[in-house]
């Protein structure tokens, strides 16, 4: 059986080692879910290819599709939250540090929509709520938040490639093992979702 895109599960002898988790992890995040949004918004090559392949025209639903849960992963594997959408918005300030600039109360209200407008509404209804739409916000971030019109803009050709950028920062956190506290709640999650003892 497949557990990354480069590693099926005779390839390992269990029990694993912290720095095998976090390849697996790593592999499974960016070979499975961000490069393929990634490729499929803005081209580009697969894994273990050297032939390109095109963007799909109108898929910016389907990117974000791929991409939201990844707020959510972040928040679940850094012990950040519970209850609901907590650790999708604990893992998006994570993910997004430049919200941390953002006033506190747009910085909510930004967060509530993106969960219930784009996470929710494309997870319980296929699209997006009313306020959350698809361009390229001026400002050359992966979205942008009008609080006076109450509208979310998400790029879906920048956001994949945001969320790459910060599993690479993640992925260099966690194997230093100077990092203990942020090792000790990766593996525990990590273990958790595998059903490992």
């Amino acid at each position: 059986m497949w557990i990354t895109w480069r590693h099926q599960d005779v390839d390992l002898v269990w029990p694993i080692t912290v720095e095998q988790k976090i390849d697996i992890f790593y592999e499974q995040v960016w070979g499975w879910q961000l490069h393929v949004a990634d490729l499929i918004a803005n081209g580009g090559c697969p894994l273990g290819s050297e032939a390109k392949v095109g963007s799909i025209p109108h898929s910016g639903f389907a990117v974000l599709q791929i991409c939201l849960s990844y707020f959510e992963t972040i928040g679940k594997y850094r012990g950040l939250a519970t209850g609901d959408g907590a650790q999708f918005k604990a893992g998006a300030q994570m993910v997004l540090p430049d919200l941390q600039n953002v006033p506190r109360e747009v910085r909510e209200k930004l967060l509530e929509v993106l969960y219930r407008g784009a996470r929710c509404g494309l997870y319980h209804n296929s699209r997006t709520c009313r306020g959350v739409g698809l361009g390229q916000p001026q400002n050359g971030e992966a979205m942008a938040y009008d609080p006076d019109a109450q509208v979310l803009v998400i790029s879906p050709e920048r956001l994949p490639r945001a969320l790459k950028s910060h599993l690479e920062r993640y992925r260099t956190e966690l194997l230093d093992p100077i990092n203990d506290e942020a090792r000790k709640c990766f593996v525990h999650q990590f273990d958790k979702d595998f059903g490992v003892k």
